[in-house]
C-alpha cells in the first residue's frame, strides 16, 4: 500500500517542487561558491605565503614533509599593512570617511523617510520617486552632473564666489 501512495501524483508533484526548491537555492549558492569564494579564498591563501622567485611566485601553503602534512603560513604581509604609517592613515581615512557616510546617511534618511510616511497617500509615490530617480540613471550621467556642479566654473563654485566665501575657484 505504500508503494502505491509514492507513485500518485500528488507525491510525484511534491518530489518536484522539492527539486525545483533545490536547483533555485542550489544554483545561486554554486554560483556564488565559483566567482566569489573561491578566488577569495585563493587570495587569501597567497597572502599567507610568502614570495618566491617561482611559477606560481608563491610558497605552497600545505606541504608533505616526510608522509606528514605541515601547514605553513607567514603572517609577515599582515604585519607589514599593521606597522606601515602609509596604510594606517589609509585605513583611518576610510573609516572616516565611512562613519561620515553613514552618519550623514542618518541624519538625511531617517527625516525623510519619516516625512514620507507621514505625507499624504498622493504624495508618497512622488517623494518615492525623487529617491529613487537618481539610482536609476547611468553612472555616466552622474559623473558629468557632478561635473557641472562641481567644476571650475560650476554651480557651487559660481554660487560660493557669489557670495564671497572663496576668491577663485
Amino acid at each position: 500500500m505504500t508503494k502505491k501512495l509514492l507513485a500518485t501524483p500528488l507525491a510525484e508533484r511534491v518530489r518536484a517542487v522539492v527539486f525545483h526548491r533545490r536547483v533555485v537555492f542550489g544554483v545561486p549558492f554554486a554560483w556564488l561558491l565559483l566567482f566569489f569564494l573561491l578566488p577569495f579564498a585563493l587570495v587569501l591563501k597567497i597572502s599567507l605565503t610568502s614570495a618566491v622567485m617561482a611559477i606560481p611566485p608563491y610558497e605552497p601553503v600545505f606541504r608533505w614533509v616526510e608522509n606528514t602534512l605541515s601547514v605553513v603560513v607567514n603572517f609577515g604581509n599582515y604585519l607589514f599593512l599593521a606597522s606601515d604609517s602609509l596604510y594606517i592613515a589609509a585605513y583611518w581615512g576610510s573609516v572616516k570617511t565611512a562613519f561620515l557616510a553613514t552618519l550623514f546617511c542618518l541624519l538625511i534618511g531617517y527625516p525623510m523617510a519619516y516625512a514620507m510616511a507621514r505625507a499624504p497617500k498622493h504624495w508618497q509615490l512622488v517623494f518615492l520617486l525623487m529617491v529613487m530617480l537618481p539610482s536609476w540613471t547611468s553612472f555616466l550621467i552622474r559623473v558629468y552632473a557632478w561635473m557641472g556642479i562641481l567644476g571650475n566654473q560650476g554651480l557651487l563654485n559660481s554660487f560660493l564666489l557669489w557670495l564671497g566665501v572663496i576668491e577663485s575657484p
